[in-house]
């Protein structure tokens, strides 16, 4: 494959050469011995110097095109690199942003709104992890309330969420000190509480049979006839507080058990145990009211 070599400037612009100047004599002299005549010497000389320089200016002009497909497909692949690292960007820039789900357009406002816990106690939810009923109370819920009103006054401290390290208000990252204890709530609070914890366990996306078992346990409690007997209630808060915190244990460990299933036994032990303290209670009560008499008068 022959090689050309590069031009270096534009053969259309060359003068031609003086051929009937002294340098070209034993040119035009060696032509005359072929049978020319110094005219037609004279004329192949030019025609041939013409032939030469419009086969340079054919070279040239391809040689100018060549660089040109050269200089746009270096263009065009630096311009495809560019606007993929653009678009690397735009993607992961895309992918930092807040993320807002679509609405339905024809589903107006709900008729109800469950009071919300505070984020820490979401968190939880998410991470299925056992949390005190309390939370999910309306005093729970009003302190969680409050609690967002003060952050712009709070200390903040790092946290890690869904693999991002993120600020986060220091008081969420404690218990507060006003939770109660399942088995501490009111009936009236442990009832209302439940509601709204089994509705935020579903927003969560708790697997359908735990919701079930957890419908069910807290169903069997508040509809349970051992409700009528004396001290049924506390009995049975108590249950509650030991059997659900026993059952997260459980899960942990992958021991679960069904909590839906109502256990009579372990009821009628727990009852023992409050009657007992209760007895307790009542003789350390009579000891100490001679005492208090006394001290009185």
């Amino acid at each position: 494959m022959e090689i050309l070599a590069c031009i270096t400037s534009d053969p259309a612009l060359k003068t031609q050469p003086n051929f009937e100047s002294p340098a070209y004599a034993p040119c035009i002299t060696a032509l005359e011995n072929t049978g020319l005549t110094p005219e037609q010497a004279l004329a192949q000389l030019v025609e041939g110097w013409n032939g030469e320089c419009q086969e340079w200016i054919t070279r040239w002009q391809q040689q100018l095109e060549e660089e040109a497909r050269n200089l746009q497909e270096i263009e065009d692949r630096e311009r495809e690199e560019r606007e993929a690292a653009e678009a690397e960007e735009h993607l992961e820039a895309e992918k930092k942003k807040p993320k807002i789900n679509d609405f339905n357009i024809n589903l107006s406002v709900p008729d109800v709104i469950v009071p919300r816990p505070c984020q820490s106690v979401l968190q939880k939810i998410k991470n299925r992890e056992f949390i005190e009923l309390w939370y999910f109370s309306p005093d729970g819920c009003r302190e969680a309330r409050d609690q967002n009103k003060s952050t712009a006054e709070d200390a903040f401290g790092l946290t890690r969420v869904d693999g991002f390290v993120a600020l986060k208000s220091v008081s969420s990252f404690k218990a507060s000190n006003k939770a109660l204890q399942d088995h501490d709530l009111s009936w009236r609070q442990f009832d209302m509480a439940k509601t709204s914890f089994l509705i935020h366990i579903e927003k969560s996306g708790w697997l359908e049979k735990h919701q079930q078992a957890l419908t069910l346990f807290f169903t069997l409690i508040t509809n349970h006839e051992y409700r009528l007997r004396p001290r049924g209630e506390k009995t049975l808060l108590r249950y509650a507080s030991m059997v659900r915190r026993d059952w997260h244990d459980r899960l942990s460990l992958d021991q679960g058990f069904n909590i839906g299933i109502f256990n009579s036994a372990l009821y009628n032990s727990i009852s023992d145990d409050v009657w007992d303290n209760e007895r307790e209670e009542t003789i350390r009560m009579v000891r100490i009211c001679p005492y208090v008499i006394q001290t009185h008068n």
